[in-house]
């Protein structure tokens, strides 16, 4: 019996690397059947043009909920039944400046990029549902309404800011996403958590605590100054940010507060490094509910999942050679 559950155990970890993530086949996936052959230019509107009507009351009660997130669905909010965020984390803490900031995911551009595959739950989703991933993940917490005030808001947000947009072409604007860390490092060698945590103390701590607890404003339902990185009050293992990959093309082109991806303050490496070590097994973050179904097609799970069970220890810290076709 115990070989028996030795074999499975050997089996489950070898899955990824038998498989493999592999790029081509998540392009075909997403691929809607459009090109778009026009040049695209990363705008952010003018607040001024946002209309005094009832469109122009929602664009700006969408933009409250992503720079205050904490403040109007927040765990401590007055009204419990508006407690949809688990922490008190604001949605801007990654999609920078209301998500306008490129290369920090911004929100420009979003609504022209949906309905879209997700390899994560490996169907076809909607803006809403990519809005309630966030919210169970990045801010650990409940899924909103569809039909309610706080979705429709985020939703015209992020239209509004999308406006100029054609459908479909979202993917040919730079500043969208993520700037990738060098890919050619990545699957030679794996992450240093012990040279991340020199990079942390040196250029994180200050902001974001020594022992990644963050910098609170005082008063309830007020969110962080500065916010933690890991803890009780953080995201959980099911956010992007959990993964080495993606949070290390996060930090290169924004961190620390000034970077960008014209002007890095970090390298690839200290990136990668620092990422690792703010992910680490030894810091406390929630679980997330139900991970375990998280990218159910092993041909296109992200490299960087890490599941303890499930992925060997590459999928965490690298290096990633053998996992990405």
């Amino acid at each position: 019996m115990k070989k028996f559950i030795k074999i499975v155990t050997l089996s489950a970890l070898c899955t990824s690397a038998l498989f493999g993530f592999d790029p081509k086949v998540l392009s075909e996936r997403s691929n809607t059947g459009y090109k778009y052959e026009g040049k695209l230019e990363y705008k952010i509107p003018d607040v001024n043009t946002i209309p005094d009507n009832q469109f122009g009351e929602l664009v700006r009660y969408g933009k409250e909920l992503i720079v205050h997130t904490s403040k109007y669905i927040g765990p401590e909010v007055e009204d419990p039944k508006m407690r949809f965020a688990g922490n008190n984390l604001q949605c801007q803490t990654c999609h920078l400046d209301a998500g306008t900031k490129a290369y920090s995911a911004p929100f420009i551009g979003t609504t022209a990029a949906f309905p879209q595959y997700r390899p994560r739950e490996d169907t076809i989703g909607t803006l809403a549902e990519r809005i309630n991933g966030c919210m169970q993940r990045s801010m650990n917490g409940y899924p909103l309404p569809q039909d309610s005030k706080e979705m429709k808001a985020m939703e015209a947000y992020m239209f509004w800011l999308s406006q100029g947009i054609p459908v479909g072409a979202a993917s040919s604007l730079e500043g969208r996403g993520l700037a990738k860390i060098d890919r050619k490092m990545i699957k030679k060698q794996s992450a240093d958590t012990e040279k991340g945590k020199v990079v942390y103390e040196q250029q994180c701590a200050s902001c974001h605590g020594i022992n990644g607890e963050g910098i609170k404003n005082e008063g309830r339902a007020n969110g962080y100054i500065y916010p933690p990185l890991w803890g009780e009050d953080s995201y959980n293992k099911g956010a992007g940010m959990y993964r080495v990959l993606k949070a290390a093309d996060f930090i290169k082109s924004n961190m620390p507060l000034g970077a960008t991806k014209e002007n890095p303050i970090l390298t690839d490496e200290e990136a990668y490094n620092v990422a690792a070590y703010m992910n680490m097994d030894s810091h406390y973050r929630p679980e997330k509910i139900n991970r375990k179904n998280d990218f159910p097609d092993e041909i296109v799970k992200a490299p960087d999942v890490y599941r303890e069970g499930i992925e060997t220890k590459e999928h965490q810290v690298g290096p990633f050679g053998k996992i990405i076709k």
